[in-house]
């Protein structure tokens, strides 16, 4: 058993308080990884729909233009 200032704690509780406390860590990770994983899913959508404009204006610069027509 360990004193404390207020209670006596038995070691298996005392044992415990970790344990809660790596829970907690392991949860707030959860929540983190979980908010990564979403914020990546959004990187690729963007990067998928620049690579697509990119691909749309490399397809118009490179489309043979008209002759343009001068009158003088």
């Amino acid at each position: 058993m360990l004193l404390t200032s207020t209670q006596v704690v038995t070691r298996s509780q005392h044992v415990d308080e970790p344990s809660v406390l790596l829970l907690h860590k392991i949860e707030e990770l959860n929540k983190n990884t979980a908010v990564l994983i979403a914020e990546a899913g959004k990187l690729i959508q963007e990067s998928k729909q620049l690579s697509e404009r990119i691909k749309s204006f490399e397809h118009f610069s490179t489309k043979p233009k008209p002759p343009s027509s001068r009158h003088y």
